[in-house]
Parts: structure tokens; C-alpha cells; sequence
């Protein structure tokens, strides 16, 4: 079988990952996943039930039944087209250790030595869960964490919850529901500390993966130029960097809910993270 080599990302939500996972699919030698989660390791290893992942796959093939069915043209039906459809039927009805990794990413593995993708709940993976993962992945793997101001990565996470619950809170309601999540530091407060917490996912993939990299979403955002080469060199892959570039100037990543933050419940949240840091 050829050789390949696995670019993953790890990291972390509400930070930039779907805008990452474009732009490397558009300007770099790396073929990305068109599913872009496959949440293979995180369910492997118990952090995401499996169940949750049965059905999210499920979910997906349903859609696009229903796509094809309706369809008066089927120009979309190319092989990225069938790699997503054919990922999704695995997922959706083996279970994740009787599927090889690298198996999901066919009918590209011929084509491809670089294969991606991004599911961000790999940064929680402790350090046991992830040297397994390494096992499959290869020590030469790449591995890239996305960091965003703590506040601001909170924030976005709130207006995520309140859109995939159907919640439609408005901005009174928005700031009372998080100002009580960050009082009673409840279940779902505490996996976002776990998700800003990029000192100690950095540490451990550090320690274990030569080609790991930690990059800032404000510096994805600001200087785009910058980010592709932290990433090119960081990762030791190919990028063309004003394609890069180009694709960051396009993308707008807004839930557009207009949910406004206090002044009270930003200086909360920062509370929190100053206090975490010390």
C-alpha cells in the first residue's frame, strides 16, 4: 500500500477550524476530507458516544437521499462527492474499531500521500488516547491547533449552542443563559474551558509530534500571508499563500443571530480566563 501522510487538526471550536479546513482544501497538496469532522478518534476513544456519531452519519445520508432524489442535475456526484457518501455509510453503521482510519478516505488514496481533516474535539484527547492515535496516524503526522482569544472563542461557542438547539435567543436572553452558565460552572462551561485550554493540548501534541503547530485565528484573520507560511513550514506541506490569502478575504464565518454581549457578561468571561491563567 503507498505510503501516506496524515494532516491533522485538533483545534479548537468556534476558532476557525471549517475556514482552515477550506482554505488548506483550496491552496495546498493536502487532500482535505470533504466531511471535514470524521470524529474517528475522539469516538474511539470514548469521547464522543457513539451513538452521537451513528446518528450524525445517518442524518447526513438521509440529506442527500433526499438531494439526489430531488435533483434535475447530478454534476455533484464526482468522487468527493463519493468518498463523503461512502465515509458516512461506514460511520454510520460499523463500529469505529472495526474501521481502519485511512480507509475512510478512498477512492483518494491513490491519488493523495497527504490526507486531512479536522474534528477539534482531538484537542481533548489525553495523553494515552493520543499516543494511540499516533500509532495509526504516524509520528511524521502533522498537527495543527487553532488558538483564539479565550473571551471571544466563549462567546461564539454561546451563539453555536443557542443556533443548533433552536433556542432563538434574543440578546437579553443570550447574556442572562451564559452569565448563569459561567455561575454555576456547569457541564457545558466546563468543556469550553477545555476547549481554550490550548497550553496543555500544545504540550502533549508538542512533546509527541515533530510537526505540530499552534497558530493564532487572529493572526488566520489579520495577516493571512503569515499564517500560511507558520503553517507550511510548521507542517512541512506545500501552500500556495496568496490562494490562501485570497480564500481568508472571501470567507466570512458569521452566525449573523445579532445576539450583543454585555459589557458585564464580557468582563465575566474574562474573569474566568485571567483567573485560569494564573
Amino acid at each position: 500500500m503507498k505510503k501516506h501522510r496524515f494532516i491533522l487538526g485538533i483545534g479548537s471550536q468556534r476558532a476557525g477550524s471549517t475556514l482552515l479546513h477550506g482554505l488548506l482544501a483550496q491552496s495546498s497538496d493536502v487532500f482535505m476530507h470533504p466531511l471535514k469532522e470524521l470524529h474517528y478518534f475522539d469516538t474511539l476513544h470514548g469521547y464522543r458516544s457513539r451513538d452521537a456519531l451513528k446518528k450524525y452519519s445517518v442524518s447526513q445520508l438521509n440529506r442527500e437521499i433526499n438531494r439526489i432524489v430531488e435533483a434535475r442535475s447530478f454534476e455533484f456526484m464526482n468522487d468527493r462527492y463519493r468518498c463523503y457518501l461512502r465515509s458516512n455509510r461506514l460511520l454510520a453503521w460499523i463500529e469505529v474499531e472495526h474501521i481502519e482510519y485511512h480507509d475512510l478516505f478512498r477512492p483518494f488514496l491513490s491519488r493523495y500521500r497527504l490526507l486531512g481533516e479536522i474534528t477539534p474535539e482531538y484537542m481533548l484527547l489525553n495523553e494515552d488516547s493520543m499516543l494511540k492515535m499516533r500509532e495509526i496516524i504516524g509520528a511524521d503526522a502533522g498537527i495543527v491547533l487553532i488558538c483564539r482569544n479565550p473571551v471571544d472563542r466563549l462567546l461564539s461557542a454561546a451563539k453555536l449552542f443557542s443556533v443548533y438547539n433552536n433556542l432563538n435567543m434574543d440578546s437579553p436572553t443570550a447574556n442572562q443563559w451564559l452569565q448563569q452558565q459561567l455561575d454555576q460552572n456547569t457541564p457545558w462551561m466546563q468543556a469550553q474551558d477545555a476547549y481554550n485550554d490550548y497550553a496543555s493540548a500544545s504540550e502533549r501534541y508538542a512533546r509527541h509530534f515533530r510537526h505540530f503547530v499552534a497558530i493564532a485565528y487572529e493572526t488566520l484573520i489579520a495577516d493571512p500571508l503569515t499564517a500560511a507560511r507558520q503553517l507550511a513550514d510548521g507542517l512541512a506541506i506545500r501552500i500556495d499563500a496568496n490562494r490562501f490569502a485570497e480564500g481568508v478575504h472571501r470567507v466570512v464565518n458569521d452566525l449573523g443571530d445579532g445576539v450583543t454581549w454585555s459589557e458585564e457578561t464580557r468582563e465575566l468571561a474574562h474573569i474566568r480566563y485571567t483567573a485560569n491563567k494564573k
